[in-house]
């Protein structure tokens, strides 16, 4: 029997390939060739390179003086020889700016110089790219943050001043507005419990009295970009609905009259550039407290009695 057995083993051996593999469940990477070319190996197809892949894009500088031009870089590699491009610029979820490069070389560097018109903030900047090839339709993007900060304001080296107690708040041109814009005026819910004072966009605010910053904060349904300061007389000035980015003060700060808090703007809710002024003897939504009419106080800083 032993006999017999031997040659028939060694025939099941000499019926296995040498180079047979095990079946892993998934495709085997052929031997040699070239892996972007499609191959069929038992019935698995290898798929060629993808039309778009690979892709990198950079702002530079990621943050910039507001006017200042971007520079745009970007790399997008794949089978398709070009890609139709565009960058958009978005914040808080809404597209701002849209900047269409066209179409464009693939497998190569790319670099563009633009100088969208910003408003300071925090922006998101996108490469789109797509391409079309063989009825195949190929999408991809990339995304870079970039930060637009003020221009550097500079306040008058000699504040507006009424009487001494105090420094007016808008270091320009300004206006009281009319009965809308006053202490006590109708809000929807409540009272207006400050003085709206209109002025140019970037205008730059002032802190009437020397003290400490109480609060920075952001409030979008409402004060915007905002600073309390407790002044030196025990009462706390407020101001809102300053530009975004403007601000240049953090909480704990100690102030001097006629240091620049920020610039007007009309962040939150609001209908255009302006400041928004109040003024609480006894603290700053403190328990018992209320605001008072700054509009006197206002007057006597600006020299109107």
């Amino acid at each position: 029997m032993r006999r017999r057995l031997l040659p028939i083993a060694a025939l099941v051996l000499l019926a296995v390939p040498s180079t047979a593999s095990a079946d892993t469940g998934g495709a085997v990477a052929p031997s040699g060739g070239s892996a972007t070319k499609p191959t069929t190996t038992g019935g698995a197809s290898f798929q060629r390179a993808p039309l778009l892949r690979a892709q990198t894009f950079r702002v530079s500088p990621r943050t910039v003086v507001k006017g200042a031009a971007l520079r745009l870089a970007w790399r997008v590699d794949g089978r398709a020889a070009r890609a139709t491009m565009r960058v958009t610029l978005s914040t808080g979820g809404h597209r701002v700016a849209t900047l269409n490069l066209g179409r464009r070389r693939t497998n190569r560097r790319g670099s563009f110089s633009w100088k969208p018109s910003l408003a300071p903030g925090t922006y998101t900047a996108r490469l789109h790219a797509s391409a079309v090839q063989a009825r195949h339709t190929a999408h991809v993007s990339s995304a870079s943050s970039l930060t637009v900060a003020a221009p550097p304001v500079t306040a008058p080296s000699t504040p507006v001043a009424g009487t001494g107690t105090g420094v007016f708040p808008v270091q320009g041109a300004y206006s009281f507005g009319g009965a809308d814009a006053r202490f006590g005026a109708p809000r929807t819910g409540h009272v207006h419990e400050g003085q709206d004072i209109t002025c140019a966009e970037g205008t730059p605010i002032v802190s009437p009295r020397a003290g400490s910053v109480y609060w920075v904060s952001y409030q979008a349904g409402g004060a915007g970009y905002y600073v309390v300061v407790r002044g030196n007389d025990g009462r706390d000035y407020v101001f809102m609905h300053l530009q975004a980015g403007s601000t240049a003060v953090v909480k704990g700060q100690v102030v001097s009259a006629g240091q620049m808090l920020g610039r007007a703007g009309s962040t939150g809710e609001s209908t255009g550039p302006h400041l928004h002024f109040e003024i609480w003897p006894d603290g700053w939504y403190a328990t018992g407290s209320k605001p008072i009419d700054p509009l006197p106080d206002l007057l006597a800083w600006a020299g109107r009695k």
